[in-house]
């Protein structure tokens, strides 16, 4: 049986803003969690949740400081991250969950995962890491010190990379207004310890990535995937690191194949009521 963090009882108040449920579920055969990359925001995942099954509950995180929820203090580091997720995912681990995130979303829930098993807690029962892979031979690249570029020297590598509007990046007004949570992300990733990359063997886990990542050649993300014990897939398509937005209901559609394969093959993902 998956036991929650905690008793488990529902929420007696609505998740804080750090969290959206676009289709509320009160008794899900399971809860997914989806965790944003670096200057995103839980937009990113909002054409999603009528994708997945209907009797699972969609969960879509955001990390404190974005410009769309004003008056949120940003997070210092991940830790500060990852103590702030998970006092707010604790009242809803009373059904079986799982974990998808992309980029640093990867990184934030992979980190979630080490912590929660360290502690001796199951976890989700699955984890989905999306343009990212723990592989520590690339650890120097992520120490870049990408948030102390300059704007110009920022503003280009963000137009490389792809995944943020063109009117941003070309608005000093509204470069003015998203530019210190993009930073303050790429703060997050350039400054953890090694030990958030730490790969977490005993969980089932999937990758995802774009034929065309430069940020990350499929070559290390397979190399990565074929050394772990757990392995429930490696799905890659066509695109550059944020290829998921063509591909949205395909990705949906093999996520909840990878899911319940692991369901079918975990015997203790009973549920408990709420």
């Amino acid at each position: 049986m998956t036991k929650p963090l905690h008793t488990p009882t529902a929420p007696a108040k609505p998740l804080p803003p750090v969290a959206f449920r676009p289709r509320p579920v009160s008794l899900p055969r399971l809860r997914i969690f989806l965790f944003h990359h670096a200057g995103g925001s839980h937009r990113f995942f909002r054409g999603w949740s009528p994708y997945f099954p209907a009797d699972w509950d969609v969960v879509l995180m955001e990390v404190p400081g974005r410009s769309v929820s004003p008056g949120q203090r940003p997070c210092a580091n991940l830790d500060e991250v990852a103590d702030l997720f998970l006092r707010h995912i604790q009242p809803w681990t009373n059904r079986p969950y799982a974990f998808f995130g992309h980029s640093m979303g990867a990184l934030v829930s992979n980190e979630l995962t080490r912590r929660l098993r360290a502690d001796g807690h199951p976890g989700p029962i699955w984890l989905g890491l999306s343009a990212w892979s723990p592989d520590h031979t690339r650890l120097a690249d992520r120490e870049s010190g990408r948030h102390l570029l300059p704007d110009s020297e920022l503003r280009a590598f963000l137009r490389h990379v792809g995944g943020t509007p063109p009117e941003i990046l070309e608005s000093e007004t509204l470069w003015r207004l998203f530019s210190p949570a993009i930073r303050n992300d790429f703060r997050l990733i350039d400054t953890c310890a090694p030990t958030a990359y730490s790969t977490v063997e005993d969980v089932p886990q999937s990758v995802f990535g774009g034929k065309d990542d430069t940020l990350l050649p499929v070559e290390s993300l397979i190399t990565w995937a074929d050394q772990h014990p757990r392995l429930t897939g490696v799905h890659l398509y066509r695109g550059d690191h944020f290829y998921l937005h063509p591909h949205r209901q395909e990705i949906v559609r093999q996520i909840t194949t990878d899911i319940l394969a692991t369901l079918r093959e975990t015997p203790d993902s009973a549920t408990t009521p709420d």
